[in-house]
């Protein structure tokens, strides 16, 4: 089933590193060029829980983990897209995790290895922490339809 984002309603919380707090917005008025994107997210082995999205528009608020956009929607397979509509062109970045338990965050073991499945836009890899901007960044482009694919991953507990 295909979930859409309008950016006039975001009310959601995102957790991943140490805490990873979404704190989503409100959008201003849509341009007629705005752009849809679509998230695939594959990898989902539980089939419960919900999988939290973020997107990010800079470095500082992805590294202070402050989402401009953000969606929780509940697993229903082991892949699911979300869609953003009407984001402006720019730079982004997507975090997504699997709240497993539906605690609303990403939970941690001693010495903050994620316990519950997580991934980032470029499939990017997550090196000692989240995965950096450089690495996890792409571009949007007016009234272009655009699709990032992050697999989700699972460690070891």
């Amino acid at each position: 089933m295909q979930h859409h984002y309008t950016p006039g309603f975001s009310k959601t919380c995102l957790a991943l590193g140490v805490t990873l707090a979404l704190a989503a917005q409100i959008a201003s008025a849509h341009s007629a060029a705005a752009a849809d994107m679509d998230v695939n997210i594959s990898g989902i082995s539980a089939h419960k829980g919900s999988i939290m999205v973020g997107l990010y528009t800079n470095q500082d608020d992805y590294d202070k983990n402050v989402a401009r956009y953000g969606r929780g929607v509940a697993v229903e397979g082991k892949a699911m897209q979300v869609t953003f509509t009407g984001l402006p062109a720019g730079t982004y970045a997507v975090k997504i995790f699997q709240d497993v338990n539906d605690n609303g965050q990403l939970d941690m073991r001693d010495g903050g290895i994620p316990t519950e499945p997580f991934g980032f836009s470029n499939n990017a890899p997550a090196n000692h922490g989240p995965a950096s901007w450089s690495d996890a960044h792409f571009d949007l482009s007016d009234g272009k339809a655009a699709a990032q694919s992050v697999r989700l991953t699972q460690l070891h507990q």
